[in-house]
C-alpha cells in the first residue's frame, strides 16, 4: 500500500508542475495585438521610402529586417504589415520578396493628412494567436516641398535643325515627384517669365531629386535657334491650364545649330 501511495504522490506532483507551467504561459503571452509602440526593443526593420507627401497617391514601400528578425514564405505562416496612427490599426497589402524584404502598399486614404504613423510587421502562424511581431518604426506623411528646383547642366546641350526627338537629362536639385499633383516639369521657352505665350511643357521624367529627363519633340528642332530650358514644381494640370505661379527653376540654354 505504501508503495501505491508513493507512486500516486509522484503523479500528482508531476502534474501538478504541468499545470502550473501551462497556467503560466498562459499568464505571460502577449495578446493578439501587440502594442503599436513595439516596446524600447533596437529597431530590427527599416522602410523605404520612410516618408511621403501628404496627398500622394498609393505608395508602395519596402521593408528591410535587419538583426535577428526575418520574413516567411512557409505555407503554414504568413507577414502581415500593419499601420498605426492613434490608436488604430490598419493592415497593409503585402508581398513576401525574400526572407529579409517585404514591399506593403500604403493607400491614399492613408496619406491625405500629415501624420506619424508606427509601422511594424507581424509574422503569424495560420493557426495561431500570437504572432511574432518586429519592432515600430515611424513613416512620416510631411507637407509638400514649396523648394525651388535649380539646374546645373543639361546633357545634351544642343541638337542639329531636322534632328528626331531628343531626350536630355537635367541635372540639378530639389527636383520633386512626391505625388501625381506635385511634380517636376520641365518647359522649352524663349521667355521664362512668359511661359504662358512662350513656353512648351516637354514630357518630364523623374529619376531622383537631383536629376530629370525630358523629351524635346522634333517639331521644336525643325530651324536653328537658342531657347532656354526651364524646371517647374507643381501641378501638371495647373500649368496646362495655363497657372505658372509654381517654384521655378533658373534656366539654361538649348540650341538647335544649323
Amino acid at each position: 500500500m505504501r508503495g501505491n501511495r508513493q507512486v500516486a504522490l509522484a503523479m500528482f506532483r508531476s502534474l501538478l508542475v504541468v499545470s502550473l507551467l501551462v497556467l503560466w504561459q498562459l499568464g505571460c503571452g502577449s495578446s493578439p495585438v501587440p502594442p503599436a509602440g513595439g516596446g524600447s526593443r533596437a529597431a530590427n526593420i527599416s522602410l523605404s521610402p520612410a516618408s511621403a507627401a501628404v496627398g500622394s497617391p498609393d505608395l508602395r514601400v519596402i521593408i528591410t529586417a535587419t538583426q535577428q528578425f526575418s520574413f516567411t514564405s512557409a505555407d503554414h505562416k504568413f507577414n502581415r504589415v500593419v499601420w498605426t496612427t492613434n490608436g488604430t490599426d490598419t493592415a497593409l497589402e503585402t508581398t513576401f520578396v525574400n526572407s529579409s524584404q517585404l514591399t506593403a502598399v500604403v493607400p491614399a486614404s492613408l496619406l491625405a493628412n500629415t501624420l506619424q504613423a508606427k509601422v511594424r510587421v507581424e509574422v503569424w502562424e495560420v493557426m495561431g494567436d500570437v504572432p511574432d511581431t518586429s519592432s515600430s518604426v515611424t513613416f512620416s506623411v510631411t507637407s509638400a516641398s514649396t523648394a525651388s528646383p535649380s539646374i546645373t547642366s543639361i546633357s545634351p546641350a544642343n541638337a542639329k535643325a531636322g534632328s528626331s526627338d531628343v531626350t536630355i537629362t537635367i541635372t540639378g536639385s530639389n527636383f520633386d515627384n512626391t505625388s501625381f499633383f506635385h511634380t517636376s516639369v520641365a518647359f522649352w521657352t524663349t521667355d521664362p517669365n512668359n511661359l504662358h505665350d512662350s513656353g512648351t511643357m516637354l514630357h518630364t521624367t523623374f529619376v531622383s531629386s537631383s536629376q530629370l529627363t525630358a523629351v524635346i519633340p522634333a517639331a521644336l528642332l525643325q530651324n536653328p535657334t537658342s531657347v532656354q530650358v526651364v524646371v517647374l514644381n507643381g501641378d501638371p494640370f495647373g500649368m496646362s491650364d495655363g497657372f505658372f505661379g509654381y517654384p521655378k527653376s533658373n534656366s539654361v540654354i538649348f540650341t538647335v545649330t544649323p
